[in-house]
C-alpha cells in the first residue's frame, strides 16, 4: 500500500498517525506502502447526520433541563488527522441536528464514527457519550466541536457533560451456529464467507461499528497463479516466492504454512473477485516501492478500495444467510471439559451479553499493535505502536487462555517512515498539504540518526520493509533526511522526475489500484512528478514544529536538529566524498544516484519508523488450526491473519501484497476447515 508515500503504504496508513491510530478495527495488517497515512483528501463535502428522533424535545439530564438559544452554530474540534468542523442546530431545549462540514480523518476508517457519534449525541442529548470503538480521537474531535457550538448557544455545559445513570443490563441473548468468527477485517470476513460457502451457519462478530482494520486501507494482495496472471502469462514462480519468505525469515517460519498460502493465494484472488471484491493485477513498483520495478507482478490491487471491497464481501456473506454483529466485542472463548472450543461470549452495544454456541471459532482480530503493554513486553521500551489502535491482542489472549501456544510474538511490520501523532497534530493546522513532506522520503538523500550518524544505503529506502527496520534500529526510531537548495531548485524548475524519474516506465501503460481508499493511478502520478513545484513555502511554513529544520550551513543545521556537530559533519563529508569519488566504502551505495549536499540553505525533515502492525501471536498449522506447543490442534479453534504466527521471522517479506495475501488466504482456509470440522 504505498502511494505518495502515504500508504498499508501510504492517515496515515491512516494514516496515520500511525502510531496510535485510534480509528481502526479488527483485521490483518496492511500491506506495503509508502503511503503512510492518507489524510490527504480533505473532505469539504459534508458528511451530514441529522436525526429527528431527539430523545424527547425537552431532554433532561439528572432532572436538569437543557436550554439553548435556538439556531445553527459552527465550531471545530481536533480529530485524529486535523480539525473537524461541525454545524450544530439547537431548539430551545434540545440538540436538533449535527452535521460534519469538513474533516481530514482517514477515509474508510472514520466514515462510521462520523455518522455514529452525532447520532449518539442527539439520541442521548449529552456530550458524555462513550467513544466509538476504534475511533476515540474522531469521537473526541466531534464532541469538542459540538461543545463549542453549545457554548455559543448559551447551553449549560455542566448539564451536557453529565453522564446519565443506566442500570446494568443483565440480559443474555443466546444463539447457536456452526461457526463463529471474531473480527470483521480482511481475514475474518474471508473466513465467515468461506465457511458460509462451505455449508456452515455462521455469525461474524466485530467490536467496532463498521468494517475496519488494515484490510480496509491496504492496496492489494499477492498471488502466484491467479486467473489474471494465467491469462496475461504472468504467473510467478512459487519457488521464487518461497525463497523470498525464506530470505526474510532465515528459516524462522512455518514452512508448511508458507507453502500452503503460496499455493492457495491465486484461488483466493479469484474467489474474492467472484464475491465482489474487485482486484486487478498491477506491475511491481507501481505503489512507490521503486526498488521492486522489474520484479514479478504479485500485487492484485483493489479497484474500489479496501473499505468497499470488505463491505461487498460482507454483503455477499449476508446474502448467503450469514449473520453480522457490529459493536459486539467478544470477551471470552467457551470450552468444554476436554478443552474443545464451543463458542464465545460477547458484549452487545446495549450492555447485554451475547452467548454464541458454536462448533468452531475463527479468531481474526488483527494482532496487538494497539496494545502498548504487550508491545513493550515483546519489543522493549523502544517501539512504535501499530496503525490500528483497536487491534489490542484480544483474540490472541483468548486463544492462549484456551491452550494455544504463543508464537511469532516478536514479528512486526515496520514499513518506511511517518510522523508521530503529536507531530501530525502540529503540522495539520498549519498547512493542509503537510503530507507532501513525505514525498522526499522516496529519494536517496542523506539520512542521519539522532546521533548525527549516517546509517544506511540511501538508494534502498523504497525497500520499505528493509528501511522501516533500519529506522526501528536507530535511537528513538528516528531519522533526519537532509535536503539542500540545489535539489529544491531543480524540482522547482523541472519537477521531482528531474531528481529520479520513478514512473516513466508506465507512460502509455496505465496501472491503477486503490490504497488507503485513494486512487493510485500511474497516469496521474506521472504528471505530478513532472510538474515543476516549489516546496520551499511548505518547508518554511513547517519550521518550528520539530519536524522541519532549516539553516544556512550544515554546522548550523546540526545544532538546530540537536545532533553532535562533529559526527554530523563527518557523516555529510563521507557521503559527499563517496559521491565525488564514485565509491561508497561505508554502505556500498550506487553513488550515481546519491544526491550531494552542496548548496544552502539546508533543510532536515524528521521521520520516525512506521509500524503497520504486529505479525504473530498464536501458533497455527497449515490448516490454520491453533495448536499447543507440541503442535497438537486445539479442537474447534482456528486463528487467521495477523493473530497467527508462522509466516514470518522477525521482518516482513519484501514483495508486494504479502500481508493482505496472508490475511485473505488464511481467512478463507480457516473458514473452509472450520466448516468441515463443524460438520463432523
Amino acid at each position: 500500500m504505498q502511494k505518495k508515500h502515504r500508504g498499508y503504504k501510504g492517515v496515515l496508513l491512516a494514516i496515520i498517525a500511525i502510531l496510535v491510530i485510534s480509528l481502526a478495527g479488527c483485521s490483518t495488517s496492511a500491506d506495503k506502502g509508502t503511503k503512510v497515512t492518507p489524510q490527504n483528501v480533505e473532505k469539504q463535502a459534508a458528511t451530514a447526520t441529522e436525526t429527528s428522533q431527539m430523545a424527547g424535545a425537552a431532554a433532561s439530564t439528572e432532572g436538569t433541563s437543557l436550554s439553548f438559544k435556538p439556531g445553527k452554530y459552527i465550531a471545530k474540534g481536533n480529530g485524529k488527522n486535523g480539525p473537524i468542523e461541525v454545524e450544530t442546530e439547537f431548539t430551545e431545549t434540545a440538540i436538533k441536528s449535527i452535521k460534519v462540514l469538513s474533516q481530514n480523518e482517514t477515509e474508510g476508517i472514520a466514515q462510521g464514527p462520523l455518522k455514529i457519534v452525532p447520532e449518539k449525541i442527539i439520541s442521548e442529548q449529552s456530550l458524555a457519550i462513550d467513544a466509538v470503538s476504534g475511533a476515540s480521537m474522531t469521537t473526541k474531535g466531534i464532541v469538542e466541536a459540538v461543545e463549542d457550538c453549545a457554548k455559543q448557544a448559551g447551553g449549560d455545559l455542566t448539564v451536557l457533560k453529565q453522564a446519565k445513570a443506566t442500570a446494568e443490563n443483565k440480559e443474555v441473548e443466546e444463539i447457536t451456529v456452526d461457526v463463529a468468527v471474531v473480527g470483521a477485517g480482511a481475514a475474518g470476513t474471508a473466513a465467515a464467507l468461506a465457511a458460509e460457502d462451505s455449508g456452515a451457519s455462521v455469525v461474524l462478530l466485530e467490536k467496532t461499528a463498521t468494517p475496519m482494520g488494515a484490510g480496509t486501507m491496504a492496496g492489494g494482495m499477492f498471488a502466484a497463479d491467479s486467473q489474471q496472471q494465467k491469462d496475461r502469462k504472468q504467473t510467478v514462480s512459487k519457488q521464487w516466492l518461497y525463497d523470498q519468505y525464506m530470505a526474510a525469515s532465515d528459516g524462522y517460519m512455518n514452512s508448511l504454512l508458507v507453502r500452503t498460502i503460496i499455493d492457495e493465494a491465486g484461488k483466493t484472488v479469484d474467489w474474492l473477485n467472484a464475491n465482489g471484491a474487485k482486484m486487478t493485477l498491477v506491475d511491481a513498483g507501481t505503489g512507490f516501492a521503486f526498488e521492486h520495478i522489474g520484479m514479478p507482478a504479485t500485487l492484485h490491487g483493489y479497484q474500489e478500495g479496501g473499505t468497499v471491497a470488505i463491505t461487498k464481501l460482507i454483503k455477499s456473506f449476508e446474502a448467503k444467510s450469514g449473520q453480522v454483529r457490529f459493536s459486539t466485542p467478544v470477551t471470552e472463548l467457551l470450552t468444554d471439559s476436554d478443552g474443545a472450543v464451543t463458542g464465545v461470549l460477547a458484549k452487545k452495544e446495549d450492555g447485554s451479553k451475547l452467548k454464541v454456541n458454536a462448533k468452531a471459532v475463527v479468531i481474526a482480530t488483527g494482532g496487538f499493535g494497539g496494545n502498548s503493554e504487550m508491545m513493550e513486553k515483546y519489543f522493549g521500551k523502544k517501539f512504535t505502536p501499530g496503525q490500528i489502535a483497536t487491534n489490542t491482542g484480544d483474540g490472541i489472549q483468548m486463544a492462549w487462555k484456551a491452550g494455544a501456544d504463543p508464537y511469532g510474538m516478536t514479528s512486526t511490520q515496520y514499513f518506511a517512515q511517518i510522523f508521530t501523532p503529536e507531530e501530525i497534530a502540529k503540522l495539520a493546522p498549519i498547512n493542509k498539504d503537510w503530507y507532501s513532506l513525505t514525498k522526499f522520503s522516496e529519494y536517496p538523500n542523506l539520512r542521519v540518526n539522532t546521533l548525527g550518524q549516517r546509517f544506511s544505503d540511501e538508494t534502498k529506502v523504497t525497500l520499505f520493509a528493509v528501511h522501516g527496520a533500519e529506522i526501528h534500529m536507530q535511537p528513538k526510531e528516528t531519522e533526519f533526511l537532509i535536503l539542500d537548495s540545489a535539489m529544491l531548485n531543480t524540482i522547482k524548475k523541472k519537477g521531482l522526475a528531474a531528481i529520479e524519474p520513478h514512473f516513466s516506465k508506465w507512460k502509455g501503460n496505465r496501472q491503477f489500484y486503490m490504497e488507503f481508499n485513494e486512487p493510485n493511478d500511474t497516469d496521474v502520478i506521472l504528471v505530478d512528478e513532472n510538474k515543476p513545484t516549489d516546496y520551499t513555502p511548505l518547508l518554511d511554513s513547517m519550521k518550528g514544529t520539530g519536524v522541519v529544520h532549516k539553516a544556512d550551513s550544515l554546522e548550523a543545521l546540526a545544532q538546530d536538529i540537536g545532533v553532535d556537530k562533529d559526527t554530523f559533519l563527518a557523516s555529510a563529508n563521507q557521503y559527499n566524498t563517496a559521491i565525488a569519488q564514485g565509491n561508497d566504502p561505508m554502505f556500498f551505495s550506487d553513488t550515481k544516484r546519491l544526491l550531494p549536499l552542496k548548496q544552502g540553505p539546508y533543510y532536515a525533515i524528521k521521520y520516525v519508523g512506521r509500524n503497520l502492525g504486529t505479525l504473530g501471536g498464536v501458533r497455527i498449522n497449515e490448516k490454520i488450526e491453533a495448536t499447543d506447543s507440541d503442535g497438537r490442534a486445539i479442537p474447534g479453534l482456528y486463528v487467521a491473519g495477523a493473530d497467527a504466527g508462522g509466516m514470518y521471522g522477525q521482518a516482513y517479506v519484501d514483495f508486494e501484497g504479502g500481508t493482505l495475501g496472508f490475511a485473505y488466504t488464511s481467512g478463507r482456509l480457516a473458514g473452509i476447515h472450520a466448516a468441515g470440522y463443524s460438520h463432523k
